[in-house]
């Protein structure tokens, strides 16, 4: 193989590692989901 190729190929190979490894260690933040309240809280002062 050609030396070129092998360096090509090498740095391909750690540029996808570097991507996957971001992408891994990105936190997915989610939007939580709005519960409506339709009940007193158990520890409610107004009780």
């Amino acid at each position: 193989m050609n030396v070129l190729t092998v360096i090509l190929s090498i740095w391909a190979l750690v540029a996808l590692c570097a991507v996957f490894f971001i992408r891994g260690a990105t936190p997915r933040v989610e939007r939580p989901v709005k519960t409506n309240q339709t009940h007193a809280s158990r520890y409610s002062i107004a009780e």
